[in-house]
């Protein structure tokens, strides 16, 4: 096993299943707009890069002018529904649980404050010390910045003994640039090809796997 100071998780498609309710919000902007609807699966291949990738991908013939509203549009919309199907993916609190003494922080391009509050209400936040959210800093992963803010903050000084998980290329690649291991795990929101072209250090398919291997 190989030991560790630090996980850090990213969220949608890691944690928290949200597939459906991501899906239904846009779906709904879609309807808004008078634009054709994406399908779950669709929906699904337009999520990790953040909100304004997904709403852009979501209404690809939206002028640059709208941007901004569509975004509020679709955020307002989200945070009154994102949680009616979100859950837990399974062993996901057995695994936190298994690694209370770690350091851990969650990681994402979901906005903060949406993470923040589905952290809260799914009763995650006391397994965390940081939440970096897509909005905190002015750049996302891939790049670095959010996990190096967030070991930083964690106090970690080797970042060689620390870890990302993550369902998507841009988790592997931010922790790949950051000199951390990384750690893909397969979902139904990340595409699990392009993860696996991103060469993690671990690729597992469910989150339980990360206690045979970490320590």
């Amino acid at each position: 096993m190989i030991a560790v100071d630090a996980i850090i998780f990213d969220l949608d498609g890691t944690l928290i299943d949200s597939r459906r309710d991501l899906a239904y919000s846009v779906q709904n902007l879609q309807k808004h707009y008078g634009a054709p609807r994406s399908s779950v699966d669709e929906v699904a291949s337009f999520v990790g890069d953040g909100v304004v990738k997904l709403v852009q991908r979501s209404l690809p013939k939206l002028a640059p002018s709208g941007l901004d509203q569509a975004i509020i549009t679709f955020k307002k919309f989200y945070r009154e529904h994102c949680l009616d199907h979100t859950s837990l993916y399974p062993g996901v609190r057995e695994t936190l649980r298994h690694f209370r003494r770690k350091k851990m922080a969650v990681v994402t391009n979901k906005p903060v404050r949406v993470s923040g509050y589905m952290l809260d209400t799914l009763k995650l936040s006391s397994y965390f010390s940081v939440l970096i959210g897509g909005d905190s800093l002015p750049r996302k992963k891939p790049h670095p910045e959010p996990i190096l803010s967030a070991l930083a903050t964690l106090g970690i000084r080797d970042i060689s003994r620390s870890v990302m998980v993550g369902d998507g290329p841009n988790d592997v690649l931010a922790g790949k640039a950051a000199g951390t291991r990384t750690c893909g795990i397969k979902s139904n929101i990340g595409d699990p090809r392009k993860l696996t072209k991103s060469r993690p250090d671990f690729m597992i398919n469910r989150m339980t796997e990360l206690m045979r291997i970490f320590s």
